[in-house]
């Protein structure tokens, strides 16, 4: 006996509601119905999948990981549904991306010609910390991730294509540019200026400052680097990111650079996928110019 999506749809309806009666309704359909399709699913799975209490429909361990697997199946289907939505429009194909922040900077020219030479092919961005990247490439959540640092690759197949340097950037003359490197400690000691709340950049330096028990005095959240720079420059704090980025306006002298002594301030740029060969030819040839830059 076979089960169905529908089937799974109606059972973790009633697990939501904990009671079959609301589920049912919750899909649309009579009670009847929705015990037939549940007891289809638990007939073919061959476990039950509810302990009946007196306050209403429980899980059982079974049914929990049931229910699990049908979260990512769902996930699934929707992705496909709007993967073949975008092939109904004209797309013949498209790529997801997970990418840190300090991946992004050299981005925009490698990813602005592979879209000039195809356009039926649509990449989709998303900035996250490079430890959510892999697992988002690991889980099958994305094609691609652009890491920076040391992260676990849970098996992951890797391509170095850059290096950089996270620094703090300071107004002219501030008193951290007396020390040749500093730790990150000593910087946090200062007023910040920091990029978006749910930006890479931030979450990543906020992660850091946790490990230190040491607070962070942000005076303003921007939604980019330019943004940062011009406060920094203006006098308002210093600024947490990458030496590519920041490396214009130091040679303009209107901010000042400061190395960190950290370790994890030097950083690998690294693309990751699940398996290279197995990616669609237009994948393959987006991550060959990323690695040529």
């Amino acid at each position: 006996m076979r089960y169905e999506l529908t089937d799974i749809r109606v059972f973790m309806a009633i697990a939501d509601a904990k009671n079959l009666s609301i589920g049912a309704m919750n899909m649309h359909m009579t009670a009847p119905s929705a015990s037939y399709r549940l007891k289809n699913l638990e007939n073919a799975l061959g476990v039950s999948l509810f302990d009946r209490t007196a306050r209403g429909m429980a899980l059982t361990s079974a049914g929990e990981s049931v229910y699990r697997y049908g979260e990512a199946m769902l996930s699934s289907a929707d992705q496909l549904r709007t993967e073949m939505t975008r092939y109904n429009a004209g797309v013949t194909g498209h790529i997801k991306v997970f990418a840190n922040s300090s991946t992004l900077s050299p981005l925009p020219s490698p990813l602005s010609r592979f879209l000039a030479r195809h356009p039926t092919i649509n990449i989709e961005l998303e900035e996250h910390l490079s430890e959510e990247s892999v697992r988002a490439v690991h889980d099958g959540l994305a094609d691609i991730g652009l890491v920076a640092s040391v992260v676990h690759l849970r098996g992951l197949e890797a391509i170095e294509y850059g290096h950089d340097e996270l620094v703090f950037v300071t107004p002219r003359g501030h008193p951290l540019t007396s020390v040749e490197r500093v730790t990150v400690d000593m910087a946090l000691k200062h007023e910040l200026v920091s990029v978006g709340k749910r930006s890479s950049n931030f979450l990543y330096l906020q992660q850091i400052a946790n490990k230190l028990n040491s607070n962070m005095n942000v005076r303003v959240h921007l939604p980019d680097f330019d943004a940062a720079l011009h406060c920094v420059q203006e006098g308002v704090g210093i600024s947490l990111m990458p030496l590519s980025v920041a490396r214009r306006s130091a040679k303009r002298k209107l901010v000042d650079i400061v190395h960190l002594s950290d370790p994890w301030a030097k950083r690998n740029q690294l693309i990751v996928v699940r398996s290279l060969s197995a990616l669609p030819k237009y994948t393959q040839e987006f991550i060959q110019m990323l690695a040529a830059g």
